[in-house]
């Protein structure tokens, strides 16, 4: 690590150096769109190895418990920190170091500008039960949610419920990442929906029931802001998915810039009411059984996965929050391109290949078709190729391992969830998994 801060102090002349927690695909974008502009950049990551953190945007330090958010993240950044000749700017990229920082900000302000909302609104951001109470009790749109305790509450909303519906976990614990390869599951029926309650609740007692709101991935939008220090909004920006991995519950693969001035106009006003400061996203969709949109997710006070398409677009809001952090003037046009594209070049293959391909929704010219306009890549980048690079070798092993499975002796189907459970009970966690259930029960998802 000394090596690496001698280089980051070598290169950052007189500004603060921006410091990005992660270097998946959100932080590259974010050393990318801060070191274009000259700024200095530093990024933690226990895998360096992977695609995005081969960046050569930003001086990069490797941390054991970057993954677990342990202790050694917060030796790592106070260390980076007392190393600085002035205060760095702090940028988290995912929920387990954005609840770190927030429950450390006191010892890390010493060293950081954190440009993050109170920890109880943060709390709010990381916990969905404590979001969905707010959002009913302030009239926001949002699916039928309940909050089960115990299987006679299950029973009692059983009957009430439109299905498919989910049941997830107000927040992930350690033992449920363990155990799961998904964050939710779908039951099609108040059976399916009792049955999946009781194994759940071994896992994790706090749940949530939430119906599925019918339609397209293209009707989940965004709403994109950055709130200063008095709640106002410095830029508001908003977008659509196209294409999602897994498809209907995940995160983008193909996605556009477009103005929606209702999306852009709610997003502003739940972040507002939520108390919030600092970057924020709002997730919607419209559900197509009344047309109205209603909140699937919000995100603040970190990073969000496809940000380098507002970029793209012409707001950088890293950089927005750089100078707001640090009390500089920060200028903002006042529109940004639409029709802009953004597309991740790995899941977006596998998203096709995997649903829409077999399912006969997109041909292969329909899905050529679809990555007609301007485009920005999750990795490929003329002036930083060694991401995408990195990339295409990890799919061709990932092929070439896929090909020498079917062309030998048949093996079983992996087992997709950790630890020895009964038939029953495994054969109806891997049907009510989103990402193979349709191959094990079909669900009418429309």
């Amino acid at each position: 690590m000394t090596l690496a801060l001698r280089d980051a102090k070598a290169a950052r002349g007189d500004a603060a150096v921006a410091v990005v927690l992660g270097l998946g695909q959100n932080g590259m974008a974010t050393c990318r769109a801060l070191g274009r502009v000259g700024i200095p950049v530093m990024a933690i990551d226990n895998d360096l190895d992977q695609p995005s953190a081969r960046t050569r945007y930003g001086v990069k330090i490797g941390c054991r418990d970057f993954a677990s958010a342990g202790p050694g993240l917060v030796d790592t950044l106070l260390e980076i920190g007392r190393g600085l000749s002035q205060k760095g700017v702090l940028f988290p990229s995912g929920d387990l170091n954005q609840a770190l920082v927030s429950v450390h900000r006191e010892p890390l302000s010493e060293h950081y500008h954190i440009a993050m909302p109170p920890k109880p609104v943060v709390e709010m951001f990381l916990n969905k039960k404590l979001f969905y109470q707010f959002a009913m009790d302030h009239s926001f749109p949002i699916p039928q949610t309940f909050f089960p305790n115990g299987a006679a509450d299950v029973d009692r909303i059983a009957g009430r419920l439109a299905y498919p519906c989910l049941i997830k976990p107000f927040q992930p614990n350690a033992t449920w990442r363990q155990t799961f390869d998904t964050r939710l599951f779908v039951a099609d029926s108040p059976d399916a929906l009792r049955a999946l309650y009781d194994h759940l609740f071994r896992v994790h007692e706090d749940l949530i029931v939430q119906e599925y709101m019918p339609g397209p991935d293209s009707e989940l939008w965004w709403g994109v802001t950055y709130l200063d220090r008095a709640g106002e909004p410095l830029a508001v920006w908003t977008g659509r998915k196209l294409r999602q991995y897994p498809r209907r519950f995940g995160t983008a693969t193909l996605a556009e810039s477009r103005w929606d001035p209702w999306v852009a106009q709610e997003a502003t006003a739940v972040l507002k009411a939520m108390g919030h400061r600092g970057y924020g996203v709002v997730e919607f969709k419209r559900d197509r059984r009344d047309g109205r949109f209603k909140i699937t997710e919000v995100t603040g006070g970190r990073t969000w996965f496809p940000h380098s398409l507002v970029t793209r677009s012409g707001i950088n809001l890293p950089l927005i929050w750089y100078r707001d952090a640090l009390g500089q003037r920060v200028d903002v046009p006042s529109t940004y391109e639409q029709g802009i594209k953004w597309i991740h070049e790995e899941r977006d293959l596998k998203t096709v290949s995997l649903y829409f391909l077999p399912e006969g929704e997109l041909s292969l010219w329909s899905w050529l078709r679809s990555y007609r306009g301007k485009r920005v890549y999750a990795y490929a980048a003329w002036d930083d190729p060694r991401p995408l690079l990195v990339s295409l070798r990890r799919v061709f092993k990932a092929g070439w391992r896929r090909l020498k499975r079917r062309l030998s002796v048949a093996q079983p189907e992996r087992v997709r969830h950790a630890g020895k459970k009964p038939k029953q009970m495994e054969e109806l966690l891997l049907a009510a998994d989103p990402t193979v259930g349709r191959s094990l029960r079909r669900v009418d998802f429309e």
